[in-house]
């Protein structure tokens, strides 16, 4: 009698072993294949991507444009680039949004506020959630994120705020600041890790006092929002400009480029020449990508300005120290 209890709690012993052992063995099964679905994202070599061909421009009549609120555009798997419809707004600024593992980033919120006009957190969602299915994730978190603290950029910025699961990057300088770990502005270069993603941060003031320059190691594209693009560069601080450019020709130096990507396109394909103030019909806009050869005009540029006023190069227009509502129009 003794030696089968004895028995029969030694069998429970090993009962409860096993099921232990089985245990472990299926979490790290379970652990090993969710390691096997994690993205990855090397700085070796180059996750190649492609713009449109035309972006959407706005049209002769505002009232019977048919394009879309916001044009989404696949860059490649990871990266989305989106606009604004210039029938909305003038502005038709770019946004950006950027895959990690578990979380994706929102560089920008465009230029107008109403979800009926302008649904961006809409569009957002529904990109994210394809994006989940197709990659074996759900529930990532959103970060809500801007490149500077000009209202054209963050306009819809309130239409995440009571989004689940989503980061809200504050819109003064300190908060911005704080988000990325940078203690000293503009000097400072850090490192962003988006869910595995390697992007470098640093402040390029000279447009606006609280704007970053990112670049991604893994498409190689280098961000320079409204301190650089196809338009006219409003530059309130040019020693700050001049020195920030530079750094962006430094980067490049250090780091493969392929495009410089930014927030509007205010040029025509004419050189030199632009799109009115206010125009939203541009059918001859030139692509929104920049090359290293434009970036090293700019660079001339610091070297060559020397006073307040409109300087005129193929690519863009520098208004140094000259408002806004000026023009170079006849």
């Amino acid at each position: 009698m003794k030696l089968g209890y004895k028995l029969r709690e030694r069998l429970q012993t090993m009962a409860g072993i096993v099921l232990v052992a089985t245990s472990l063995l299926v979490f790290d099964v379970a652990f090993s294949a969710l390691e096997d679905d994690a993205l990855s994202f090397p700085l070796e070599g180059r996750a190649s991507g492609e713009f449109p061909d035309d972006w959407i421009h706005g049209s002769k009549s505002a009232m019977d444009n048919t394009d879309p609120f916001v044009q989404v555009h696949a860059y490649n798997d990871h990266t989305y680039v989106l606009r604004e419809n210039k029938a909305i707004n003038y502005e038709g600024a770019f946004m950006y949004l950027f895959f990690g593992n578990d979380v994706a980033m929102l560089i920008d919120q465009g230029s107008t506020s109403s979800p009926a006009l302008f649904p961006l957190r809409e569009v957002v969602d529904e990109i994210i959630q394809e994006w989940q299915a197709r990659n074996n994730q759900r529930n990532i978190k959103l970060i809500v994120a801007n490149s500077h603290l000009h209202g054209d950029h963050y306009a819809a910025w309130n239409q995440f705020v009571d989004r689940p699961n989503t980061v809200m990057v504050g819109l003064t300088h300190e908060e911005m600041m704080a988000f990325w770990g940078i203690d000293n502005y503009p000097q400072q270069i850090v490192t962003y890790d988006l869910g595995g993603r390697e992007l470098v941060v640093t402040g390029t003031p000279g447009h606006q006092g609280s704007e970053l320059a990112i670049y991604d190691g893994w498409t190689d594209l280098l961000y320079t929002g409204d301190m650089f693009y196809r338009g006219r560069l409003y530059l309130d601080d040019w020693d700050a400009w001049v020195t920030s450019i530079r750094k962006l020709r430094s980067i490049a130096d250090e780091n493969p480029v392929a495009h410089l990507i930014n927030n509007h396109i205010e040029m025509t394909r004419e050189p030199g020449v632009d799109y009115p103030i206010g125009t939203t019909w541009q059918p001859n806009e030139p692509p929104m990508q920049m090359t290293l050869g434009m970036l090293d005009q700019a660079v001339e540029a610091t070297y060559e300005i020397k006073t307040p006023g409109i300087y005129s190069y193929d690519d863009f227009l520098i208004y140094n120290q000259v408002p806004w509502y000026y023009t170079t129009d006849p």
